[in-house]
């Protein structure tokens, strides 16, 4: 004897509303031109994520600190990506969540060096509030970022030299002060 059984009201095999996708990845731009890997730094940092900062940046980063900072710390003589990372990792756990974190690039110029490289120049500013009273919470300074093509066709920042302006404190301060 077969028992069929209805149940009013109940919709077993109809299509439903699909949840919303998780957008805790912040805003990432898949980086097929070199101007994308500017604004992914720029986004990540503006909102705290260390996974899409991590993503903008070339397996074998080469940072070069201002004068004045590599003259000063130790940190910065086997300076790699890891150390980039574990940098902007403490940097975001020490950081207000919030809005004000922002990083400002003027007087850009873009050379194309060759079909895969590019080399931004320009000057920052970089505001982060953060909880640190021994980091300043603005720095600024010249950047020159070296932006390559790689195998897959996508571009990643792969060379950074800092450089400061005057007396200020500059970005390779402030790294020093988070990676220890």
């Amino acid at each position: 004897m077969i028992s069929v059984v209805f149940v009013s009201g109940c919709s077993l095999f109809s299509t439903r509303e699909p949840d919303r996708p998780i957008t805790d990845s912040g805003t990432y731009i898949q980086p097929d031109t070199p101007e994308q890997v500017i604004e992914n730094i720029q986004s990540a940092i503006s909102e705290l994520n260390t996974l899409n900062y991590r993503r903008s940046l070339a397996e074998g980063l080469l940072f070069r600190p201002t004068a004045t900072a590599e003259a000063r710390e130790t940190v910065f003589v086997n300076w790699s990506r890891a150390q980039e990372e574990q940098y902007f990792s403490s940097m975001v756990a020490a950081a207000s969540s919030g809005n004000g974190h922002n990083l400002a690039l003027n007087d850009r110029t873009f050379a194309i060096v060759n079909d895969s490289r590019y080399v931004l120049d320009a000057t920052y500013v970089l505001t982060l509030n953060h909880s640190r009273p021994d980091a300043e919470t603005r720095v600024q300074g010249r950047l020159q970022w070296v932006v390559d093509q790689g195998q897959d066709g996508l571009w990643s920042l792969s060379e950074w030299t800092d450089q400061e302006l005057g007396l200020s404190a500059s970005w390779s301060d402030l790294k020093a002060v988070f990676i220890e």
